[in-house]
């Protein structure tokens, strides 16, 4: 049976905390420590007239990346968002995104906007992509979610349709801004946790907010939550076998 290894990681813009005053660090080579097929970043930085940090992750590491716009923005003097991207696009210097990024042939990829939360002053969407691993088609579903302070759980029925029940190999992966738990509550029956370990803040882990889930037809063969990349929160791991 073919086998698959995806991560997620928020890259916090590749910078550092805050707290630190957003120190840079190499994303590129952070992202080259992590050996997946398949990875999955939150809060990638794509200014206008220049290269997406997705991209030039992608084109070092031989990947092809697919984004979605989330939020307009600007880098200096400090990372900062101000809108929406579909309603604010004449504000800031570049994108706030949402990434996915293959070694294996991506077959097609669909966006599915999720309902838009009164408190919630950023998009969110489904980043849904079908990819052939080993002549097998895998659905692999990206997201960065909504906080629960916004109300996220208002977003279960959309996210339930989207998703499905589950019948095919599929994985959903991504910074869901919830414990394991929660998320668990949201998502069809047949969807499953796995790769469980502690992935935020990144310097001192004390909660998994960033999740991957399977559907019955991936078997979970191994999983890890990688060492302080830089960012603010920890890349989280697994590799699977699909049946």
């Amino acid at each position: 049976m073919p086998e698959l290894t995806v991560a997620t990681f928020n890259v916090h813009w590749g910078r550092g905390r805050r707290k630190d005053g957003y120190p840079a660090f190499d994303l590129t080579e952070a992202c080259a420590s992590i050996e997946t097929d398949v990875l999955v970043l939150q809060e990638s930085w794509a200014p206008d007239g220049g290269t997406a940090q997705h991209e030039e992750v992608a084109a070092a590491l031989g990947m092809t990346a697919v984004a979605v716009p989330m939020a307009r923005a600007v880098m200096a003097p400090a990372p900062k968002h101000l809108g929406r991207a579909d309603a604010a696009r004449r504000a800031g210097d570049g994108d706030w995104c949402l990434a996915l990024l293959s070694r294996r042939p991506i077959r097609t990829t669909a966006v599915t906007p999720l309902p838009r939360l009164p408190f919630d002053p950023w998009a969110r969407v489904l980043l849904d992509a079908e990819i052939d691993v080993d002549g097998t088609n895998v659905r692999v579903l990206a997201t960065h979610f909504s906080h629960l302070e916004f109300g996220s759980p208002l977003q279960a029925p959309a996210l339930r349709r989207v998703l499905g029940s589950g019948a095919r190999p599929s994985l959903f992966l991504g910074d869901m801004n919830m414990w394991g738990w929660t998320i668990s509550a949201l998502v069809p029956v047949g969807w499953r946790r796995i790769a469980r370990g502690k992935t935020w803040p990144a310097h001192r882990p004390w909660h998994q907010i960033d999740h991957i889930l399977a559907t019955p037809q991936v078997e979970e063969i191994s999983a890890d939550v990688l060492p302080d990349l830089g960012s603010d929160h920890r890349a989280l791991r697994a590799r699977v076998r699909v049946g």
